[in-house]
């Protein structure tokens, strides 16, 4: 299955985005029971363990399930497309270079002893469409301007880990505190430099983020070979620009708790774009 890392097919071949967006929104199931209590318990349970405790009152309250009490929409779901076949790749060159579709700097906070935001989707690479592939069958990716940063403007330290979806292990730095980071984040830890950030197969799963000093504190990122992905709001909504006017895709929906909610898991569901303007919404029906 070619998603990034090794080519698993001879010719790979291009495929344009265009000027579509498509929308919809990730709700959970009516009379779904959460765990909240449990997860509130237990995350109270470490925080008081924590040399720390003091500090970190303001983290009492879990961020695994954000659920608008109304729409029942559910909120840091990673959403994002990939061509329908495994031969092909999204052309988003252009895209890069005009920095279209992307957010040049993606800033992760830590007030409080938290994760903010709590899913991120990345775009540090895409695949060169002149020269797809380079010697042993290796993807040839291109670096885009994107920058992930970690600031630490509260009054504690903190560290940063990343676990990466790879045999090779992760990276793990030291976070000073640093107030002038949350207006200034390249004064902070560049995470994509210092980690070499790159995309990565997503069936092996998002980078994990974490606080070896506090170890309540995670997060999760996802690192695409392109910019066509979102993550929901507080109203479970998503909106993903520049996908292809028409043609089939595959999308994937992914919740931290509940894994890929789209039929076909992490393989992909295949929905067709040729009317991008009906949306396509999910139902989390159940939780790992």
């Amino acid at each position: 299955m070619l998603l990034v890392g090794t080519a698993a097919a001879d010719d790979l071949k291009p495929v344009k985005v265009g000027n579509g967006v498509l929308t919809g929104t990730v709700t959970l199931k009516e009379g779904l029971k959460l765990p909240i209590d449990e997860l509130n318990a237990d995350l109270k349970k470490k925080i008081d363990k924590n040399t720390n405790k003091n500090a970190c009152k303001e983290a009492y309250q879990q961020r695994i399930w954000l659920v608008d009490r109304d729409s029942r929409g559910v909120q840091n779901v990673a959403v994002w497309i990939m061509p329908e076949k495994d031969n092909q790749f999204f052309d988003v060159k252009e895209l890069a270079l005009k920095r279209r579709g992307f957010d040049p700097v993606v800033v992760l906070d830590q007030p409080h002893c938290v994760f903010e935001p709590r899913i991120v989707v990345l775009f540090p690479a895409y695949i060169d469409p002149t020269r797809p592939k380079l010697e042993k069958e290796e993807l040839h990716y291109v670096r885009t301007t994107q920058n992930f940063y970690a600031v630490n403007p509260a009054e504690i330290k903190h560290n940063v880990k990343l676990t990466f979806p790879t045999p090779a292990g992760g990276k793990n730095v030291n976070q000073v505190v640093d107030k002038s980071t949350k207006a200034k984040p390249e004064k902070g830890l560049n995470l994509t430099e210092q980690s070499g950030l790159r995309p990565y197969d997503i069936t092996k799963g998002p980078i994990q983020i974490a606080c070896n000093i506090h170890d309540w504190m995670e997060c999760y990122a996802w690192a695409l070979p392109h910019p066509l992905a979102a993550v929901t709001n507080a109203k479970g909504q998503y909106k993903i620009a520049n996908v292809p006017d028409s043609g089939k895709v595959r999308i994937f929906v992914w919740h931290e708790r509940a894994g890929f909610i789209n039929e076909g898991g992490d393989a992909g569901q295949v929905i067709d774009l040729r009317d991008v303007t009906k949306g396509r919404n999910f139902t989390i029906t159940g939780t790992k």
